[in-house]
C-alpha cells in the first residue's frame, strides 16, 4: 500500500520530463539566495528527485553535477548580495524578516569558524541561507569562500539526491518494517512529524 503510494509520486514527477532538471537546478540555487532557503524546501526537492530516478525516465548522473553547480551558484549570490548592502542587509526589509536570533546565531557561527562556517553551515537549514549573505557583508574573500561554497555544496547535493535514490530502492524494505509494526504507529508518526513541521515553519516566520 505505501509502496503503491509512493510510487505512484514518483512516477509523476518522472514524467513531468525535462522540466524536473529546471526544477531542481532553482531550488538548488533559491536555496542560498537571499534567504529563500528559510521557506524554501530545496532539500526536500532533491530528495524527491534523487528518489524519482529510480522509475528510470530521469539520470541521477545529470541531476547530481545540475544541483551542485545551482547550490554554488546560489550560495555565490547570496555572498554577493551581502557585499553590496553591507551591515544595513540586516535592517533592510527582507533582512527584518528573519529572525533576531537567526541572524545571531549566523554571525557567531560565521565569526567563530571563519571560511569554515560557509562548508559546515551548508549542512544546516537556516544557516544555509543566511551564512553566504553574512560572509558577504563580513567581506570575507571570495576565493575563499568559494572552497566552502563549492565543496559543501557539493557534498550536500550529491547525499541528497543519493539519499532519496537509497530511498526508493528500499521501499519495499520499509514497508515491510511499517506493517510489521503496524500502520498505527506510521500515523503517529506522520502526526508527530506534522506538528514539528509546523513548529519550525512558526520559529522560521
Amino acid at each position: 500500500m505505501l509502496s503503491t503510494y509512493v510510487n505512484s509520486i514518483l512516477e509523476f514527477v518522472a514524467n513531468a520530463g525535462p522540466v524536473v532538471y529546471a526544477v531542481v537546478a532553482i531550488a538548488a540555487i533559491a536555496e542560498g539566495a537571499a534567504f529563500v532557503g528559510l521557506v524554501f524546501p530545496a532539500e526536500t526537492t532533491l530528495i524527491v528527485a534523487g528518489a524519482a530516478t529510480a522509475t528510470g525516465h530521469l539520470k541521477l548522473s545529470i541531476f547530481i553535477p545540475i544541483a551542485i553547480v545551482g547550490a554554488i551558484v546560489g550560495d555565490s549570490i547570496g555572498y554577493e548580495i551581502g557585499r553590496r548592502l553591507g551591515p544595513t542587509l540586516r535592517t533592510s526589509k527582507l533582512g527584518q524578516r528573519v529572525k533576531r536570533e537567526h541572524w545571531d546565531k549566523a554571525e557567531a557561527f560565521v565569526h567563530k569558524h571563519g571560511p569554515w562556517a560557509v562548508f559546515l553551515g551548508r549542512f544546516v537549514a537556516v544557516l544555509r541561507a543566511l551564512v553566504p549573505a553574512i560572509a558577504g557583508t563580513m567581506k570575507m574573500r571570495y576565493s575563499r569562500f568559494l572552497i566552502g561554497n563549492a565543496a559543501g555544496g557539493a557534498i550536500w547535493a550529491t547525499a541528497s539526491l543519493v539519499a532519496g535514490r537509497l530511498a526508493s530502492d528500499n521501499l519495499p524494505r520499509v514497508e515491510h518494517f511499517i506493517s510489521r509494526l503496524g500502520y498505527g504507529f506510521l500515523t503517529l508518526v506522520i502526526i508527530v512529524l506534522v506538528i514539528i513541521i509546523i513548529r519550525q515553519r512558526r520559529n522560521r516566520g
